[in-house]
């Protein structure tokens, strides 16, 4: 028999103990705690699935929606973009920072406004930007791989979060438990120590 086999028998032989057996209350309080608490857990599993599904749905619907409504146009800076700089620890390269620009929308109407260009961009280079029904700079649509990703943690994250929870009220409860039990066999030790003292 495998340890974990052995852990649950163990555990359901304390929970349910027969005649004679030497667990004591508090030993068998915990270990039905620690049965509501797995419960509880796998509870928790469906229910973080649903909430993840429930963002999928949503997020689809927005990314879908976002699609219909924002084009990509291609945009010309009319200033150069910013001056690269690198970190002097790490050698990594900076943000971008919005810049003017121009595009032109499908209707042939032309814009000028400030767009995000990456550093080192010159006057006169394109970039492609989302612009929505406006022809304003939008972000770009949610995208059918970030509706997983976001669904996915969103569900994975308030699971292990409610694992870790149990877990915690779980220790607290059995950290009150073994004071309890020190104190009773401190008691105990005590009487023994001296029989004359009263309870």
């Amino acid at each position: 028999m495998s340890t974990s086999s052995n852990s649950i028998a163990r555990m359901w032989r304390t929970v349910l103990s027969r005649r004679g057996s030497v667990a004591r209350a508090s030993d068998r309080f915990q270990a039905g705690l620690l049965i509501f608490v797995a419960l509880l857990a796998l509870a928790a599993l469906p229910v973080s699935a649903a909430l993840g599904s429930e963002t999928f749905v949503r997020q689809q619907g927005e990314s879908a929606q976002q699609v219909s409504e924002r084009m990509q146009v291609t945009a010309t800076l009319l200033a150069d973009g910013p001056d690269i700089t690198v970190n002097s620890r790490a050698g990594v390269v900076g943000n971008g920072r919005p810049t003017d620009a121009t595009w032109t929308l499908p209707d042939g109407t032309r814009r000028v406004g400030k767009i995000v260009a990456d550093e080192g961009k010159l006057k006169g280079e394109t970039l492609t930007v989302w612009v929505d029904r406006t022809g304003s700079p939008v972000d770009p649509p949610l995208s059918g791989a970030g509706v997983v990703i976001d669904a996915v943690v969103l569900g994975l994250g308030l699971w292990l979060g409610a694992l870790a929870l149990l877990a915690l009220a779980y220790r607290l409860a059995v950290f009150s438990l073994d004071r309890f039990r020190f104190a009773q066999w401190q008691h105990e030790w005590f009487r023994e120590l001296d029989p004359n003292t009263h309870s």
